[in-house]
């Protein structure tokens, strides 16, 4: 079963939930018990008929409770539905409750069944609609995962949409992050962005945070405010935001400010320098630690054979359980530059794949939203981060337990958490990358636009 998040915090408030529930079952039973035994003859008929509708108003109850459960597990409504309509509970000295489910959009259609000892059977005139509002995980709002996340280092060349969290960052010279850059190393070696980087956009909550130092040089702009545990040395460029230091601060010639700087330390400046336009205080305390995430065990789903795109056309048509499993494979080839295209025109369905070994691709992708279009039309392949149907990457998912590579010139859509570096070797990618070993250690220059996974936001802690 998929990983889920763990609330220890909120289980006895579901727990109770249930109990409640429960208790309110008994309860009822207890008085059609009593009313069934001074019941004479004549009367038995019509009392059966309303302990049936007892028996299914407690469903109800049960149901609620069940619902509230799974909320708060964040898991799916797929999953709840499956399990109201698994549901038959007996009570003791009454009969049983029986229940059925569907789901309306955000909400789950509930009818109830209740049956007595004698077979008298009620089902109530009017379903119940419980709106179903999952909590929501830590990883669906996680900064580190919003984006690019490597446990051992991020080579960053390009334009990301999203943001980079890292043991190990090297940005080249005239990338744009659009997100954050979480630094997680916690040595000597600073945090350098410098050649005209660019990190954040204008306006929408952006930051630089590093564990160690930051270095700011070479006309870099930050649209944002930083975060460091050490020093903030600012040689050549531009800060849109204010400065947290837990040491010193040093702004050179070179160096714009547009904020105020916070330091533990101290502020120095050369003489006569007065370009950064707020207030300093010193003395001021040390910035938390930068946002991390523990990556989950990867999934292990039996698999005999290997996936292998032989030139053609490959289809795959999404499902509509979130937690699907039938891809499973021991590895993933890719041979004769292949099309493949993710069939997700039927809204609500998903495509997950799970690789026991490595994936290699080299090869065209599409995507199809609609069933105004076939599948390999050129409107539906994916050639830039501007793909109209950006969003349904949510819906792909991926879990690699070795490497992936992508040959020079293929695109990807979708999120891929894998177990070993991952080499990118195209120009676009649409969703989010995953590992806790190096991302892009063949330095290719790339194109990415992140979009959250529902798997991720979902399944993960």
């Amino acid at each position: 079963m998929p990983r889920r998040a763990q609330r220890h915090a909120c289980g006895g408030f579901v727990l109770l939930y249930v109990v409640i529930a429960i208790v309110l079952i008994g309860g009822a039973a207890f008085a059609l018990s009593s009313l069934s035994s001074s019941a004479n003859m004549s009367t038995a008929g019509y009392l059966q008929t309303k302990n049936a509708r007892y028996l299914a108003e407690s469903g109800i109850l049960y149901a609620k409770g069940l619902v509230a459960s799974y909320e708060k597990q964040s898991k799916s409504i797929d999953e709840a539905v499956t399990a109201l309509n698994s549901v038959t509970v007996s009570v003791s000295g009454a009969g049983s409750f029986t229940l059925s489910a569907t789901k309306s959009g955000s909400s789950i259609v509930v009818s109830a069944t209740g049956t007595t000892q004698s077979g008298a059977a009620v089902q109530l005139p009017q379903s119940v609609s419980i709106t179903y509002s999952p909590a929501q995980s830590e990883a669906s709002q996680s900064q580190a995962l919003k984006g690019t996340y490597s446990g051992a280092s991020a080579y960053i060349a390009g334009a990301f949409s999203g943001s980079v969290t890292t043991q190990s960052a090297t940005l080249s010279g005239g990338s744009n992050v659009g997100g954050s850059v979480n630094y997680l190393g916690t040595g000597s070696t600073c945090l350098t962005i410098t050649g005209g980087v660019t990190v954040g956009t204008a306006g929408n909550d952006n930051f630089v945070c590093s564990d160690s130092c930051v270095v700011v040089d070479g006309g870099s702009t930050i649209n944002g405010d930083i975060y460091s545990q050490g020093a903030v040395t600012i040689t050549s460029g531009t800060v849109n935001g204010d400065i947290h230091a837990g040491g010193n601060v040093y702004l050179d010639w070179g160096a714009t400010v547009n904020g105020n700087i916070y330091t533990h330390g101290t502020f120095s400046t050369p003489q006569w320098y007065t370009n950064y336009h707020g207030t300093v205080t010193t003395n001021a305390p040390v910035p938390d630690q930068c946002v991390t995430y523990t990556l989950p065990a990867h999934e292990i789903v039996a698999a005999s054979s290997v996936l292998k795109l032989n030139g053609g056309k490959y289809t795959f048509f999404g499902k509509s359980d979130l937690s699907d499993k039938s891809n499973a494979y021991t590895g993933i080839t890719s041979n004769g530059w292949p099309s493949v295209c993710f069939d997700l025109s039927t809204p609500g369905t998903y495509i997950n794949f799970f690789i026991n070994g490595n994936m290699s691709f080299s090869g065209n992708i599409y995507v199809r939203t609609s069933t105004a279009t076939s599948c390999f039309d050129a409107s539906n392949q994916i050639t830039s981060t501007n793909f109209a149907n950006y969003a349904a990457a949510s819906r792909v998912y991926m879990d690699v337990t070795g490497k992936v590579t992508f040959g020079g010139g293929s695109n990807w859509f979708g999120t891929i958490y894998a177990g070993d570096n991952i080499y990118p070797g195209g120009d676009v990618y649409i969703g989010a990358f995953y590992t806790n070993k190096s991302f892009n250690p063949n330095n290719s220059w790339i194109n990415t636009r992140f979009v959250l996974s529902d798997y991720v936001a979902t399944y993960w802690p």
